[in-house]
């Protein structure tokens, strides 16, 4: 018995958000931009790793890269405003 690609996909997805949501509250975090940045790392590291096939278009992709994007953008904003 094998797993197919997007069966594989969503059990290392998960168990990768479930790893990355201990580890970060076990060390105090709280910023919710920290968690969409991981959460939206290890989704791309799953996709190519995996490439699973979808049948429309990958609209979790675009809202996490947009929303990653975003945070990216802020935290630059910050710095450079001192």
């Amino acid at each position: 018995m094998s797993l197919d690609k997007n069966m594989a996909f969503n059990i290392v997805l998960g168990v990768m958000i479930v790893i990355t949501v201990t580890a970060l509250s076990a060390l105090g975090e709280s910023r919710l931009d920290v968690y969409v940045s991981m959460f939206t790392v290890e989704y791309f590291a799953a996709l190519a790793i995996f490439r699973p096939r979808r049948r429309f278009l990958d609209v979790i992709a675009i809202a996490l890269l947009a929303v990653f994007a975003m945070i990216v953008a802020l935290r630059v904003a910050e710095v450079l405003a001192g």
